[in-house]
């Protein structure tokens, strides 16, 4: 009889560290495939595309898809505050810039978007500059697309003759912040 009892009991004792091997390891892959979305939507409330982003080895892969937005190129951030409150979106904050550096450097400075003529546009890129869990942490973070392109604060200001003069503070101060991108035409949140 002690034997059975003994036999039992090992068998208990190896189930149950297999089972806990098998969560312990299924939390771990989840944990490094984890994917965040942002829904976008315009200042009327329409959809106008979607961001998925991935963890995977260390980076977050980053696919955007949009329709019915104006052509051209489009300044494309992510925002310090998960809010979008239309029509101006400026609930969602300045870039997302957790180091305090320039413009052009911030964590949320992305590459810029292309809309083709008929209003779509797909953008696919890698960044080491974010983390899903800091994005989601707090009061979250929103993907913003401006109605320009970024400049990524690289006016060439100078006094030579090929080079620009100095703009105005105005000018100089939202090259600084934002790229001078222009106003916020589509907003979503991470989640």
């Amino acid at each position: 009889m002690r034997i059975a009892i003994r036999k039992t009991s090992a068998v208990v004792a190896v189930v149950t560290l297999l089972l806990t091997f098998v969560a312990v390891r299924a939390v771990q892959v989840h944990a490094a495939g984890s994917t965040s979305h942002a829904l976008l939507r315009d200042a009327s409330g329409s959809s106008v595309g979607s961001v998925t982003l991935s963890s995977e080895d260390g980076v977050v892969l980053v696919r955007a898809v949009v329709h019915d937005l104006p052509p051209g190129f489009h300044g494309f951030h992510i925002h310090a505050v998960g809010s979008c409150v239309s029509p101006s979106f400026t609930s969602a904050g300045g870039h997302y810039n957790p180091g305090a550096v320039t413009h052009g450097a911030h964590a949320g400075d992305l590459p810029s978007l292309l809309v083709l003529g008929d209003g779509t546009g797909k953008l696919r890129f890698v960044t080491d500059r974010v983390s899903l869990p800091s994005l989601e942490a707090g009061s979250g973070t929103a993907i913003i697309i401006h109605a320009g392109a970024d400049n990524f604060g690289n006016v060439p200001v100078g006094a030579a003759a090929n080079q620009y003069t100095p703009n105005s503070a105005d000018a100089t101060a939202l090259t600084a912040a934002t790229g001078n991108a222009g106003a916020r035409i589509a907003c979503g949140v991470i989640s």
